[in-house]
Parts: C-alpha cells; structure tokens; sequence
C-alpha cells in the first residue's frame, strides 16, 4: 500500500482529540475546520483531490462528516447532542500536498474555529 501512496503523490493524515462537552455550534465548527483544511488543500495543489472526514464518537453513538467536493460541501451524517464529551477523529487522505503540512493546517483549522487544548490534551469549545 506504501507503494501505491507514494507513487499516487497522496498523503494522509489523522489525529485524535476529545471534546470535553460539546454544544449547539460544535458541528459547524467542525465543518468549517473541515472546510478550511480543503481549500487550503485546493490553493496548495491546485484542485481538492481527496477526502477530509470527521467522525464523532459520543456514548450513544458515531456521527460521520465527510467532504470530498468543495461544491458540495460537507455532508453531515447526524446531529452532535449538546453537553456531551465526545472522541472526534479528524482525517484527510489528499494528492500533491506535504504531510507536515497538512498536519499543521489540520491544527490550525481546529484552532480557528474555537477549539482549544487543555493541560491534560482535551479539547474545548472557546
């Protein structure tokens, strides 16, 4: 598979947090951060070419968001429930872009849209 990557020009990226309680804006955050990582990924390599999905694990159940086509935009597979902690698993498997870079962009993303890490690596709602 490493070999497929590679000669495809395609990296992927992932990364794990916890929200500590969620609220009535969390999944719009989350689609704007999804949002800004696949234009960023459309100005860096000329077009978006790939996948950037969210999944969010609540005790309950799995809420999918997923962005494949800018015109499109993210399809939203569910509603988060308010005052809930939360696991969200934020990936993107993309063409043409440097992997440290996406990384990078993927935190700031977060970060731009009103989530912030504490001490203990959890993430909050500003």
């Amino acid at each position: 598979m490493t070999g497929l990557v590679d000669k495809s020009g395609g990296t992927g990226y992932g990364l794990n947090i916890t929200i500590a309680s969620t609220d009535a804006a969390t999944g719009d955050s989350l689609c704007k951060a999804m949002t800004e990582v696949a234009e960023w990924i459309t100005r860096t390599a000329g077009c978006f070419l790939g996948h950037v999905k969210i999944a969010v694990t609540t005790e309950a159940r799995t809420i999918t968001f997923n962005l494949t086509d800018l015109d499109t935009g993210v399809e939203r597979h569910d509603t988060i429930p308010e005052g809930v902690r939360a696991d969200v698993r934020f990936m993107a498997a993309v063409v043409d872009v440097d992997k440290n870079e996406l990384a990078e962009k993927m935190n700031v993303a977060l970060a731009s849209n009103g989530f912030k890490v504490n001490k203990r690596g959890i993430i909050e709602l500003r």
